[in-house]
């Protein structure tokens, strides 16, 4: 483990870990997920963070998003070079969702990805450690011109949420919607 990240990490516990077993080219890459919470002025190392999530909220309804995959409530993507991390949520978000951000959005966590299997050729990103940064953001317009034509998501909308909590989310997502959402 990069020994940055390793100084980071170091007396933090995570809120749950999970293995997730993701296609990326020819070989399946083996990861091992840990979730942590973070506050704005506790940024881990930035070099390693390849793209960022949010929980977009409008009042008391949650964003919930559709892909091939299934459903989940984290939309977002990569960071592009040159960009910050909230540059990139907000346009991330828009694209996915067709929604602009009220305010700046509040860092609430991070994702920790370790990749257990061989580096691909291919790989271009941070090896064997990558992180993605997870914010709670508030809705503010919707601008349904703006969504990315022949992208990735198949469709987004606002749910109550009892609903979002009854999806089949995954463990970080499940605790990161507590964590969110307690009141």
């Amino acid at each position: 483990m990069d020994k940055e990240l390793r100084a980071f990490l170091q007396g933090r516990s995570p809120l749950v870990e999970e293995r997730q077993d993701w296609l990326g080219g020819d070989i399946e890459l083996l990861q091992t997920r840990a979730t942590y919470a973070l506050t704005e002025a506790d940024l881990p190392p930035v070099r390693l963070v390849t793209s960022v999530r949010a929980l977009l909220t409008r009042g008391s309804q949650i964003m919930a998003v559709w892909d091939p995959d299934g459903e989940h409530i984290l939309p977002g993507g990569r960071v592009d070079r040159g960009e910050e991390s909230r540059e990139a949520l907000v346009r991330e978000l828009l694209e996915e969702t067709g929604w602009s951000v009220r305010g700046d959005p509040v860092l609430i966590g991070m994702f920790h990805y370790h990749i257990h299997s061989p580096r691909p050729a291919y790989y271009s990103y941070p090896y064997p450690d990558f992180l993605q940064l997870l914010y709670r953001a508030e809705a503010d317009r919707h601008f349904p011109e703006a969504l990315e034509v022949g992208g990735y998501e198949l469709g987004a909308e606002f749910r109550p949420r009892m609903e979002v909590q009854r999806l089949s989310l995954s463990l970080g997502e499940a605790a990161l919607l507590r964590l969110a959402t307690k009141n």
